[in-house]
C-alpha cells in the first residue's frame, strides 16, 4: 500500500516542491517554474521519475506511509487503534526525511547570489519541525477522529473517511506554510532582519499556500486515501 501510494504521489509533488523552493529563493516565479517542471514530467516522464527530486519525494512518502501502516498494524494487534502510536511513528519518519529533503532542495535551488551552498542552519530545521508536527496531526491522527464525528451525525463510513482525509491535510496548510517559508528564508537570506523576513513571507504567502494546498491533494489526500483503502482491501 505504501509503495503504490508513494509511486502515485511522488512525481506531482516533486514538481510542486521544486517550484515552491525556487519561488522562495526568488529565482523563478511559482507558476512559471511549476509549468516548466510539469512540462518535463509530460515530455520525459522516465527521466523525471529518475531525477533526484522525485526520488526524494518517493522516499519521503514511502517512509511516512510505511511507518503509519506499521504503527497502525501493531497497535490494532495489541487491542485497538492508537492515534498516539500512529502520530509518533509517522511524524518521526516524515520529519526526519522531510527535513533532509527540504535542506537538499534549498541547496539545489538556492538564490543565484549564493554561489556555493552553505550548511543548513539549525533554525531552519526548527521551523520545519513545527511545520511537520502540525501537518502530521492533520494527515494521520485527526482524520479518523473527524470521520467518527461525521459518522455519528449520519454520514456513511466511506463518505466520512474520504471527506476527512481530503479536507484536513489541505486546510492545515494555512498555519503550516508560514513555517515552511520562514525556514527557507533563514537559509536563503541569513542576514535579513526580522522585518525583512516578515515582509518576504507575507509577499510569498498567497501563492505558496495555494501551491502547498494543491500538492497535498496527490500527497496525502488522494495518496492517503489510496494507502488506507489498499490496506483495508489487503488485510
Amino acid at each position: 500500500a505504501a509503495t503504490a501510494a508513494s509511486s502515485f504521489a511522488a512525481p506531482f509533488v516533486a514538481a510542486m516542491d521544486t517550484a515552491i523552493t525556487k519561488h522562495a529563493a526568488g529565482t523563478h516565479g511559482l507558476l512559471a517554474s511549476l509549468n516548466e517542471e510539469l512540462a518535463v514530467l509530460c515530455r520525459r516522464p522516465y527521466a523525471f521519475v529518475a531525477s533526484v527530486p522525485c526520488r526524494w519525494l518517493f522516499g519521503l512518502f514511502f517512509c511516512t506511509y510505511g511507518a503509519a501502516n506499521l504503527a497502525d498494524t501493531f497497535s490494532r494487534a495489541r487491542g485497538g487503534f492508537s492515534s498516539t502510536a500512529v502520530l509518533g511513528a509517522s511524524t518521526a519518519a516524515n520529519m526526519s526525511v522531510a527535513m533532509a529533503k527540504d535542506a537538499a532542495f534549498a541547496k539545489m535551488y538556492r538564490p543565484s547570489s549564493m554561489k556555493v551552498a552553505r550548511p543548513a542552519p539549525p533554525s531552519m530545521f526548527a521551523c520545519f519541525f513545527v511545520r511537520d508536527l502540525v501537518c502530521m496531526a492533520a494527515f494521520f491522527t485527526l482524520p479518523p477522529q473527524l470521520s467518527a464525528e461525521l459518522q455519528a451525525v449520519g454520514a456513511t463510513k466511506v463518505a466520512a473517511d474520504t471527506a476527512s482525509q481530503f479536507a484536513l491535510p489541505v486546510l492545515v496548510q494555512l498555519p503550516a506554510s508560514p513555517w515552511h517559508l520562514l525556514g527557507l528564508h533563514l537559509y536563503n537570506s541569513p542576514t535579513a532582519t526580522p522585518r525583512e523576513r516578515l515582509l518576504t513571507i507575507w509577499r510569498q504567502m498567497g501563492p505558496t499556500v495555494a501551491a502547498r494546498m494543491a500538492r497535498i491533494v496527490p500527497a496525502f489526500s488522494v495518496g492517503g486515501t489510496l494507502n488506507r483503502r489498499l490496506r483495508e482491501a489487503w488485510t
